[in-house]
């Protein structure tokens, strides 16, 4: 075998070597590549859901129970304003008929301030309105809002669910990444069937 032909080998297996260290490089990094990007719009999307929570706290706090559509809770925190009370707790003599003397009786007195935005109250002026209305990184996506009432011994409890599924959170990812996102996993707050109000991630 002449010199040629073992440096035409050697420059051949040199090749396949170089490409199957590449492949295998790609094998291992392409998931933990994934995984980070992953995570980094997971975190904005977690901040969308925490944000929706308080506007759907403000929305029960003014009208007694949760809002299913997002549209509406997010104009309410665009435009609406929730009521600012003062409480103070109090106690005076008062005579008690059972026993028949003056006694110490605790209250509690509830003062309307006045009102203020729900948007200056929870968030700020400067809050996007449209981060609890589209979905992060989506194709303008909204956030999959709803609300109900189930029954605790006995007890109606509102409750609200708002979620994002990850293949709108991974939407436009390079092709590369397809095959890890799961669609069948969301990021989700609240609970339509529990009484919760906690992010499927805490």
């Amino acid at each position: 075998m002449n010199r040629k032909v073992i440096l035409a080998i050697n420059v051949a297996l040199s090749i396949v070597a170089v490409f199957l260290v590449f492949k295998i490089y790609r094998l291992i990094m392409e998931p933990i590549e994934f995984e980070k990007m992953r995570d980094k719009r997971f975190e904005v999307v977690k901040e969308s859901l925490i944000n929706i929570r308080e506007a759907q706290l403000a929305y029960r706090a003014e009208f007694g129970q949760f809002c299913g559509d997002v549209d509406v809770l997010s104009a309410f925190v665009d435009t609406g304003s929730v009521t600012i009370v003062e409480r103070k707790d109090t106690s005076f003599m008062a005579y008690n008929q059972v026993y028949q003397k003056d006694m110490m009786k605790d209250s509690v007195i509830v003062r309307t301030i006045g009102t203020v935005t729900v948007k200056m109250n929870k968030f700020g002026e400067d809050f996007d309105i449209n981060s609890i209305l589209y979905i992060p990184f989506s194709d303008n996506e909204k956030f999959e809002v709803g609300a109900g009432i189930i029954e605790r011994n006995t007890v109606k409890v509102p409750v609200f669910q708002a979620s994002a599924p990850d293949a709108s959170i991974l939407t436009s990812v390079e092709e590369r990444f397809i095959p890890y996102v799961d669609k069948n996993h969301s990021l989700i707050v609240g609970s339509l069937t529990e009484p919760t109000i906690s992010g499927n991630w805490q």
